[in-house]
């Protein structure tokens, strides 16, 4: 039996798990062998929310993309849904001009 036990499905890191954890993850059901001491996969535990949670946040990151992608110049409501480090550069304003809160308000027309 190898002292690594290779992961077929992780949930996150970098798909390797001991042998003692590996069979602890088995006992508990979390887990079956795919090849008896090589590999494991990971049973869905209709408990853990993560998989919704995560499929659900990248639902709405891809909406909000396609909204600002189809419609033009994105609105402020629709930038904060968005994640990006510099809106100075998607909003046309320079690149070394920052997008300060007197930027965004001359832009709305305020």
């Amino acid at each position: 039996m190898r002292k690594n036990i290779r992961i077929e499905n992780p949930l996150a890191g970098a798909g390797f798990t001991s042998r003692n954890r590996a069979k602890r993850f088995v006992a508990r059901g979390l887990a079956q062998w795919i090849e008896f001491g090589v590999s494991i996969r990971f049973l869905r535990d209709p408990r853990d929310h993560r998989d919704a949670a995560a499929r659900k946040q990248v639902d709405t990151t891809r909406y909000w993309y396609e909204r600002a992608a189809h419609t033009g110049m994105a609105q402020l409501a629709e930038l904060a849904n968005l994640p990006m480090v510099t809106p100075h550069v998607l909003l046309g304003m320079g690149q070394r001009k920052g997008a300060s809160r007197h930027t965004f308000l001359a832009t709305q027309g305020v």
